[in-house]
């Protein structure tokens, strides 16, 4: 057949084939975590919506091949996984179902954010406020329209090398496709192709109910899957990008890189990738102190703290250093790499992983080893890397306090290093949670005034914003 090379317009199928699919099956999937949108979805979606609360649940969902999904909406501000991983799967597993970013902030409305998105085979982003009708509209296709009963929505392989099964719906739905396409009847044949941005008039789709697949090159998905991971790692630099969007990016990279910390051998290589994080996480402290906004800084530093207490450590370390008017090296390679690695004793302890233990629920042999943990800590990356002896000083006494209350040595006035007191204080602000002004004074008493006025500096800042 002769295919006419140009844009695939929706508005050229005619009534009777929007007829034929209107009789669905699959749901939209939002993954969001915002109680208020979520109430408002079901609301507008009903029993075809399902929701996950985060990325990492997505992604479980849309890796599952007996699920069925229309479209797809996420918000990339979670920390939990990587949106642009989950594109990537999205694209392996899903490769012709609509992905929609759910833009609350209008973040990604700009001239420049919507290059980005297209430069990176990113569809559409979908503002928060936008009602479905009007999502409706634009995609040109009703969701209960996306996808018919009679076709099986798992993608399977072809016969044919190079191709990878996806539903002839998804193909129905793009205005431009993706991807070079081919569809397989009964026997196994290749009968109809189409290259991307190609026209199919409506009466070749009336073969298409005796059809089963189409076909997409394995080479188009690698393609992408190139770009989104080239997206990866220019994002966190880009002043197009979001600063919410490249947090939880940065963020999520933060969490892997500890969880691999804490179950393989450390090695100047995993320093490395420590020291390459924290640089992201200044450029991102420096971003959000320069556009002053500190509801933003709050919420990445409670998204910190969610993701893991020693990223938390690093993050608040970091605002301190910078309010202490010290050398952004200094920061990353001393403070910055203490917070990171000042527990790697306690993931793999004779008494198992520590970390996470209460200290008052510990055993008098567990209490012994934590109590030590500072020093054991700095004596394994001795050991096994070559970080400096200055930042091994500032972990061994990352517990340690200005007025020598602090463990294992009860080493302070002098001898204590500021960056080891900023530590110290963080930690101690982490692990005590205060909730009144009086426990903080508690705390604040160990510590030097000059450290003391630094991190409630941060808080000034954050009070400031939420009395206005």
């Amino acid at each position: 057949m002769n295919i006419k090379l140009r844009s695939f317009n929706l508005v050229e199928l005619d009534d009777q084939l929007l007829r034929r699919y209107n009789n669905c099956m699959g749901h939209l999937l939002f993954i969001t975590n915002d109680s208020h949108f979520i109430n408002r979805i079901g609301k507008e979606c009903g029993s075809e919506t399902v929701i996950a609360e985060s990325l990492f649940h997505g992604a479980e969902l849309i890796s599952n091949p007996n699920n069925s999904f229309k479209a797809i909406f996420l918000n990339p501000n979670d920390p939990s996984f990587s949106a642009l991983k989950f594109l990537e799967l999205a694209v392996t597993h899903r490769p012709a179902t609509p992905v929609f970013f759910i833009d609350s902030e209008s973040e990604m409305s700009s001239p420049e954010a919507t290059e980005l998105l297209a430069k990176h085979h990113i569809r559409r982003t979908f503002r928060g406020d936008e009602a479905f009708d009007e999502l409706n509209a634009k995609t040109g296709c009703k969701p209960s329209r996306l996808a018919p009963k009679s076709i099986n929505r798992t993608v399977k392989s072809s016969n044919h090398p190079g191709f990878v099964c996806v539903p002839s719906v998804d193909f129905i739905h793009h205005e431009i496709f993706a991807f070079d396409v081919f569809l397989e009847d009964d026997t196994g044949s290749l009968t109809l192709f189409a290259t991307a941005g190609s026209i199919i008039k409506p009466k070749l789709f009336e073969a298409i109910g005796s059809m089963i697949h189409f076909f997409i090159r394995e080479s188009n998905i690698i393609e992408i899957k190139t770009k989104i991971r080239q997206t990866q790692k220019e994002m966190v630099f880009s002043s197009h990008f979001p600063i919410s969007w490249k947090a939880a990016e940065t963020l999520y990279k933060a969490k892997t890189l500890l969880q691999c910390l804490q179950s393989t051998n450390l090695s100047d290589a995993a320093v490395s990738s420590s020291h390459e994080i924290l640089g992201e996480v200044f450029h991102l402290v420096g971003q959000l102190q320069a556009i002053n906004d500190s509801e933003k800084l709050n919420r990445f530093i409670e998204q910190a703290h969610n993701c893991d207490r020693n990223i938390a450590c690093a993050t608040l370390s970091i605002l301190m250093c910078k309010s202490l008017k010290y050398e952004k090296n200094a920061i990353e390679e001393i403070l910055g790499l203490a917070s990171f690695f000042q527990d790697i004793a306690l993931y793999n302890s004779p008494f198992g992983d520590l970390s996470k233990t209460d200290i008052n629920k510990m055993t008098p042999q567990e209490n012994e080893y934590y109590l030590n943990h500072p020093t054991l800590s700095a004596d394994i990356l001795a050991e096994n890397t070559s970080i400096p002896a200055v930042t091994l000083q500032v972990i061994r006494q990352h517990h340690e306090r200005k007025d020598r209350s602090g463990f294992p040595r009860k080493i302070g006035g002098m001898q204590l290093h500021p960056m080891a007191e900023v530590l110290s204080l963080i930690n101690d602000i982490i692990d005590k949670n205060p909730q009144t002004l009086e426990d903080e004074n508690e705390i604040y008493r160990h510590y030097s005034d000059r450290i003391v006025l630094s991190y409630k500096g941060i808080q000034f800042r954050s009070n400031m914003k939420a009395a206005a």
